[in-house]
C-alpha cells in the first residue's frame, strides 16, 4: 500500500527529460547552502582580522542564520503551498543572492551579522519549495523517493565538499569571496526557473501571523537554548528558554486544531508513516549528532591529528555517505522500505560498536579502525536519510507537501540540537569526573582543548602526565556518548519495525 494519499492525483503520469532537467537544478541551491553552513568555519580567522568581531559576535555571525532558518521552516513550508513553490524559490533566491552580496562587503561585524540572518531567512525557502516541485515533476512514490535521495545526496556533498571549496576560495581571495560566490548561483537558479514545472498556487486564505509568531518563537528558544546548553552547560536560564518553548508550542499546537485553516495541518499525524519516519530522523541525527561531535575531537585532543589532517579523515565516511543515500532508493526493488532503513540502522549500529572497539587499540591501528567504523555509520545514513524524508513527503496530501516538508526540516534542526546538548552533557559529566588534576592545572577540566594546551606550556613529565590523563578522561567521555548512540541506533529499529511495517513506496501513479 502506497503512503500517498489515494485521492490525491498529480499533473503528470511519469517522469521525462524535464524533470530530471528540473532535478538537476533544483540540486544547485541546495549545495550553495550547505556549502555555506559548513565553509564559515574556515573564513572565520580572516573575518575576525578583518572586522574584529568580539567572542559574542563571532557566535552570532555562525549560527544566526541556522537558527532563524530552523525557527522559519515550518512558515517557509506553508508558504510553498500557498503562493506556489516556484514563486517561494525566485523570491529566496532574489533575497539570498542580495543579502550574500550585503555579507561579502560588510564594513563591520554588526553588518555581517544582520546579513548572515538575513541569508538564513532567504535559504529557508529552498527545501520546502524544491519538495513541493519534486513532488509534481515525479509523480509516483517510487520516483519521488529515488529524486529526494539525489537532493539529500546534493547537501550532504555541499556540507562534506564546502570546507575544501572555501579553502581554495580564502586561498586566493578575501573573506568576502565566500559570499560573493553565491551570487552568480543565484542568477543561475532564477534563470533556469522556466525548466521547473508550472504550479499554480494552493489554496487557503492568508497565513495566521500569530501561528508564525509562536513557531518562531517556540523553535528559536528551543533550538537556541539546547545549543547553548550543548556548548557551556547545564544552565537555569536555558532550562527556562526551554521550558518556555515548550509551552509556547503546545500554544501553538492548540491554535492550530481550532483554526479552520491553520498554518500547520496537525491532521499529518495521523499518518501512521508521517509520524514514524518523523520520530526515526530525530532519533537517528541525535545519535549522529552528539557522535559526530566526539569524533572530531578525539582525532585532534586523543590521536593528536591536525584540524587539516582531521578533516581530511571526514571527508571519507561524509562521501560515502553521499553515495549511500544516491543508492538507498534502488534497495527498495528488492525490499521494503522498514527493512531497508532498519538495515540502515543496523550499520550504523555496527559502526558506532567499531568505534568503541578502536578506542581501545594503539594509535597507528585506532585511526583505521575509527575511520572505518565512522564510514560503515555514514553508509547506514543513506536509506535512513532518503527514505524517510521520501516517506514523509509522500505520506502527506499533494496540497501539504511544503508543510511536510517543513516538520522535516524541523525535526531534522531538533534532532541535531539534542544530540549536541544531550551528548555534549554527557561527555563534560563524564570527563569532569575522570579527570583528576592538582590545583595547578583547574583549567584543564574545563575542556580536553584547554588541557592539552596547558599540557603543553608545562615541564616535560607533568606535561605528559597531564596529557595522558585528559585523553584518557575524554575517551571515557567518548566511549559513554556512543554507548548513548548505540541506545538510540536500538530504539530508532524498534520504531522503524512498528511504525513502517504497512508503509511501501509504490511504484504506481499516486491516485
Amino acid at each position: 500500500m502506497s503512503v500517498t494519499e489515494p485521492n490525491e492525483t498529480l499533473t503528470q503520469q511519469g517522469p521525462d527529460a524535464r524533470a530530471w532537467l528540473a532535478l538537476a537544478v533544483l540540486t544547485v541551491p541546495i549545495f550553495m547552502v550547505a556549502i555555506d553552513m559548513s565553509v564559515l568555519f574556515l573564513a572565520l580567522p580572516s573575518i575576525a582580522a578583518d572586522l574584529a568581531p568580539t567572542a559574542t559576535q563571532q557566535l552570532w555571525t555562525l549560527h544566526i542564520g541556522d537558527l532563524l532558518s530552523a525557527s522559519l521552516v515550518l512558515t517557509a513550508g506553508t508558504l510553498a503551498d500557498r503562493i506556489g513553490p516556484r514563486r517561494l524559490l525566485a523570491i529566496g533566491m532574489i533575497a539570498y543572492g542580495s543579502f550574500s552580496l550585503l555579507a561579502a562587503f560588510s564594513p563591520n561585524a554588526e553588518t555581517l551579522i544582520l546579513a548572515r540572518g538575513l541569508i538564513g531567512i532567504a535559504a529557508v525557502t529552498v527545501a520546502p519549495a524544491t519538495m513541493v516541485l519534486l513532488r509534481h515533476a515525479f509523480p509516483t512514490d517510487r520516483q519521488l523517493a529515488t529524486a529526494v535521495a539525489v537532493f539529500m545526496a546534493a547537501f550532504s556533498g555541499g556540507a562534506a565538499f564546502g570546507p575544501p571549496i572555501g579553502g581554495v576560495l580564502l586561498e586566493h581571495f578575501s573573506w568576502g569571496a565566500i559570499f560573493l560566490a553565491n551570487v552568480p548561483v543565484s542568477i543561475l537558479v532564477l534563470a533556469a526557473m522556466p525548466l521547473l514545472p508550472a504550479i499554480g498556487t494552493g489554496k487557503g486564505g492568508p497565513i495566521d501571523l500569530l501561528s508564525v509568531g509562536l513557531s518562531l518563537a517556540a523553535i528559536a528558544l528551543l533550538v537556541y537554548g539546547l545549543q547553548e546548553m550543548a556548548a557551556a552547560g547545564f544552565a537555569w536560564s536555558y532550562a527556562l528558554m526551554i521550558a518556555t518553548a515548550v509551552l509556547i508550542g503546545a500554544v501553538f499546537v492548540r491554535r492550530q486544531l481550532k483554526l479552520s485553516e491553520p498554518m500547520f495541518d496537525m491532521r499529518l499525524f495521523a499518518n501512521p508513516g508521517f509520524a514514524a519516519a518523523l520520530t526515526m530522523l530525530l532519533l537517528f541525527l541525535m545519535a549522529l549528532g552528539a557522535c559526530y561531535m566526539q569524533f572530531a575531537q578525539y582525532l585532534q585532543s586523543v590521536l593528536g591529528f591536525s584540524p587539516l589532517e582531521a578533516g581530511v579523515l571526514l571527508t571519507i565516511p561524509a562521501a560515502l555517505q553521499v553515495a549511500s543515500t544516491v543508492l538507498a532508493p534502488r534497495l527498495l526493488d528488492w525490499m521494503r522500505p522498514a527493512t531497508a532503513i532498519a538495515g540502515g540502522a543496523v550499520l550504523a549500529l555496527a559502526g558506532a560498536i567499531i568505534v568503541l572497539v578502536g578506542m581501545s587499540l594503539p594509535r597507528e591501528v585506532a585511526s583505521v579502525v575509527l575511520v572505518l567504523g565512522e564510514s560503515i555509520t555514514s553508509v547506514g545514513g543513506g536509506p535512513i536519510f532518503a527514505l524517510s524524508a521520501g516517506i514523509i513527503i509522500a505520506s502527506a496530501p499533494v496540497n501539504r507537501t511544503g508543510a511536510a516538508s517543513g516538520a522535516q526540516e524541523v525535526a531534522g534542526s531538533l534532532g541535531n540540537a539534542l544530540g549536541l546538548a544531550v551528548g555534549g552533557s554527557l561527555a563534560v559529566i563524564v570527563y569532569q569526573a575522570s579527570l583528576t588534576v592538582g590545583p595547578d592545572a583547574r583549567e584543564a577540566i574545563e575542556s580536553v582543548g584547554r588541557a592539552v594546551a596547558l599540557a603543553q606550556t608545562l615541564p616535560g613529565a607533568e606535561g605528559r602526565a597531564l596529557l595522558k590523563a585528559a585523553r584518557h578522561a575524554f575517551t571515557d567521555a567518548t566511549y559513554t556518548v556512543y554507548l548513548y548512540a548505540i541506545v538510540l541506533y536500538l530504539g530508532f529499529i524498534a520504531v522503524t519495525l512498528g511504525g513502517l511495517r504497512n508503509v511501501r513506496l509504490d511504484n504506481a501513479p499516486a491516485g
